[in-house]
């Protein structure tokens, strides 16, 4: 009982009840010692907040493998998971919105606990802007509604875990006394890359969002190799977006008991490494860094018979998938170079093809076509009806897995890279935005595990569209039949599986997260 004083006169038994499952009596006369008692938590809950987006919804099978491995809880112990959702309006994002609810329907046959928050409304200044500062706002809007169900629940709540970009959530945690953890769901490498900056940013005083003009290569920690200054990440340098956003998420970052990351020791060595030199990312302390990956999108989607029946008709390894996320699109002029060039090329393929938003309407998230033949070349659809298929939302994983799929063209998005290697297909860079154009750099310049398309977000830039010819000759360099970077992606696919099960590096990773959350 804290900061009281408590008499007893004659013989006297006390009943101490605090986050406990149990009552514990205990004779008096008591030392001071003896009122610190063991917790008996037959049953702890986990609570994760997810950015509600679909390339972040790994910490929803991240929760599902907390299920799964109740096995490395300490004896007696279980730990259940509750996953507060916050749905995106329709109108900005149906695949998000509908995902959403598909996961509600969903949760008995996967013991996870979905709870979905009352919606906020958002207030027109939030779709004048980009994307990312809807959903920002979106997440900040809900702190009310997270703090009162944390405080329903806290004294069986072991640890928040909160995304990468609900670092907000980490001070509501803390002001209730509960432990929060991040979950990263891009590398290693550029969560090294964001501390770098932050450090640059808040010790050193440096401009950092000027070092994107930087007329030599540079020095990031976490990255084996010097990074050329114009793949820097537009969120690290473009100011509105760093100071108004990721600086912050940095700094929380610090603020964590412990960052999950979605990777494996095998494949980002030397970024996971980087975490353990004291001087390499400034004075301020950096929490332990857990390595649990790949995790993989393994959730419910939408069904895709006409897609997979095309694919059981192709030969092994003769298509190549082009695919560019959720967020991702193409200008129109974009779109008939990528046709002229898939055409010229020769090769099979499946292209998911996704609708830009409005200009006017910069928040919202692609959507589908009506019809193709607005936006192809006349006569494409007949020339290739034999050799291609073009498609809209596909899923993804499940495609990948298909043994048709040879190549890869991909935005390079880090769920995409994991789900990549994890089936063993080679990718073909093409970044669009966010952290890609650095992801696109590890892959090619210092794991050898891609063949180049572009590093660099050519619209964004304003460099134009990437030609027909350079499509055409990523397209066939992807698909070449032998090759050494087919051959290290093969590699790396046994090292990916292998880190999962139990002696793997992830699998150790994983459970020394168990036990500190559990401490």
């Amino acid at each position: 009982i804290p900061n009281k004083k408590i008499s007893f006169r004659g013989p006297t038994s006390l009943f101490i009840l605090g986050h406990c499952s149990t009552w514990k009596k205990v004779r008096l006369p008591l030392s001071i010692s003896d009122l610190f008692i063991e917790r008996e938590r037959e049953s702890m809950e986990l609570v994760l907040i997810p950015w509600p987006v679909m390339g972040h919804v790994q910490i929803v099978e991240f929760a599902k493998l907390i299920i799964h491995r109740q096995n490395l809880l300490p004896s007696g112990k279980t730990l259940s998971v509750t996953v507060l959702l916050m749905k995106l309006p329709d109108y900005i994002d149906t695949v998000s919105s509908s995902y959403a609810d598909t996961l509600s329907s969903s949760s008995a046959a996967v013991a996870v606990n979905f709870v979905h928050l009352p919606a906020t409304e958002p207030t027109p200044e939030w779709s004048t802007r980009t994307r990312g500062y809807f959903v920002h706002n979106l997440v900040v809007s809900q702190k009310p509604n997270v703090e009162a169900f944390l405080r329903s629940r806290r004294p069986n709540i072991a640890a928040v875990v909160a995304d990468m970009l609900c670092t907000s959530m980490i001070g509501v945690a803390a002001e209730l006394g509960i432990p929060a953890y991040v979950f990263f769901t891009s590398p290693a490498s550029f969560l090294g890359a964001m501390l770098h900056f932050q450090t640059l940013h808040d010790e050193q005083n440096d401009d950092v969002c000027a070092l994107g003009s930087s007329p030599s290569e540079l020095t990031i920690p976490s990255f084996g190799v010097a990074v050329a200054p114009d793949v820097l990440s537009q969120v690290l340098v473009e100011k509105r977006q760093w100071q108004d956003r990721f600086l912050h998420y940095a700094r929380d970052y610090r603020k964590a008991r412990g960052i999950i990351v979605n990777t494996f020791a095998e494949l980002e060595s030397h970024a996971l490494g980087s975490f353990v030199v004291d001087s390499a990312y400034g004075a301020a302390p950096v929490p332990p860094v857990y390595s649990v990956g790949p995790i993989l999108n393994r959730g419910p989607s939408r069904d895709a018979p006409e897609i997979m029946r095309w694919l059981n008709e192709q030969l092994c390894g003769s298509v190549v998938l082009l695919c560019f996320g959720s967020q991702g699109s193409l200008s129109e002029d974009q779109i008939h170079e990528v046709a002229v060039g898939l055409e010229r090329s020769g090769r099979r393929f499946l292209w998911s093809l996704r609708r830009q938003p409005p200009s006017t309407e910069k928040a919202r998230f692609p959507g589908e076509y009506e019809s193709y033949r607005e936006v192809l070349p006349e006569g494409f659809l007949e020339r290739t009806s034999g050799v291609g298929k073009v498609v809209g939302w596909i899923p993804q994983l499940e495609v990948l897995s298909h043994p048709a799929v040879g190549g890869f063209v991909s935005h390079c998005g880090w769920n995409s890279v994991l789900e990549s290697l994890w089936c063993g297909v080679p990718v073909a860079t093409w970044p669009l935005h966010s952290e890609q154009q650095m992801n696109a750099f590890q892959l090619v310049r210092e794991l050898g595990l891609a063949v180049e398309i572009t590093l660099s977000y050519c619209e964004w830039r304003g460099d134009g569209v990437v030609a027909a010819a350079e499509v055409e000759r990523g397209v066939r360099e992807v698909m070449e039949s032998g090759g050494e970077v087919r051959e290290r992606v093969r590699e790396m696919k046994e090292k990916s599986r292998m880190s999962v099960v139990e002696g793997g590096s992830s699998y150790a990773s994983f459970k020394r997260l168990i036990d500190d959350m559990m401490a």
